[in-house]
């Protein structure tokens, strides 16, 4: 098993290193210093391309590719962002029986990672949690309303001081819609936003702030990274972020302080070469 990976890393390292040769190159902005990139690709960007949280001990990825019918879980050490475990296809049967197929957005409270699921005739959006040590599930599917998702949930946080879920629909979402993931997933409260907001791909709560990495449609090389007061429902533009390259896709994002100095870590899809995991130093 040792030689066979050891022949494969040989095998991809030229891919690598082409990747980082023309890649698109991100640079900071005023509010987050660009500190550190990783980059994956062949086998390893299949099973990450959509979302990223961390338990601070490791991150764990999702991934998604519709048309193969795939999705996937992972778990990567945060020091060295080394593969630990990965989940090929783990939604449960019932949501592979009604079509269910895409797994976007993964926040990790209390044990448990939370998963933003989609697609499917029936039942247009879910949460679903995984078991953090086996990327199983555990068996606890929370359906939402198919009139306040009819495109799908493409993101959700939890806040880690109060249990709160937080998720929105795919566009056009004027409410951040909030359930108690220890009632149940009853829904507790709709927060108005302050402006309509569209291609939310990942989110996440640092410092009792909800942090939400944007897809900004139609606007080139740059992509966005929000905040919401959950309170007042007011969003605020945090960074802009220059990608150096108008294809490549902002998706998940995470939160936790590292050595280099880097808090915040965006998941970014380069969709002709790979995955990059952006690590950010922050003014917050």
């Amino acid at each position: 098993m040792f030689l066979i990976r050891k022949i494969w890393s040989l095998l991809t390292l030229p891919l690598l290193l082409l990747t980082l040769v023309t890649s698109p190159v991100a640079k900071s902005t005023e509010t987050a210093e660009l500190i550190s990139k990783n980059v994956f690709v062949f086998e390893k960007a299949l099973i990450m391309g959509q979302g990223i949280t961390t338990d601070g001990e490791y991150y764990y990825t999702s991934g998604s590719i519709t048309a193969l019918d795939l999705q996937a879980l992972a778990k990567f050490r945060v020091e060295d962002m080394e593969l630990v475990k990965s989940r090929i296809n783990p939604l449960p049967d019932v949501c592979k029986d009604r079509g269910n197929n895409h797994i976007g957005g993964i926040s990790y409270y209390n044990g448990k990672i939370y998963a933003a699921v989609e697609g499917g005739d029936d039942c247009y959006a879910c949460i679903v949690t995984f078991d953090p040590e086996t990327l199983k599930p555990t068996g606890e599917v929370y359906d939402l309303p198919n009139e306040l998702y009819d495109d799908g949930v493409p993101w959700l946080a939890v806040d880690g001081e109060t249990g709160l879920l937080y998720a929105t629909k795919w566009t056009d979402a004027e409410y951040l819609r909030v359930y108690d993931v220890n009632d149940g997933m009853k829904n507790v409260d709709n927060i108005r936003l302050s402006e309509t907001l569209h291609r939310i791909q990942g989110g996440e709560f640092y410092n009792g702030t909800l942090y939400l990495s944007n897809d900004t449609e139609d606007y080139g090389n740059f992509k966005k990274i929000l905040t919401v007061d959950v309170e007042t429902g007011n969003v605020e533009v945090f960074a802009v972020r220059d990608m150096g390259g108008d294809n490549v896709e902002a998706e998940g994002i995470t939160f936790v302080e590292m050595p280099d100095g880097a808090e915040m870590h965006v998941l970014d899809y380069n969709k002709l070469i790979g995955i990059f995991v952006h690590h950010y130093n922050i003014d917050s």
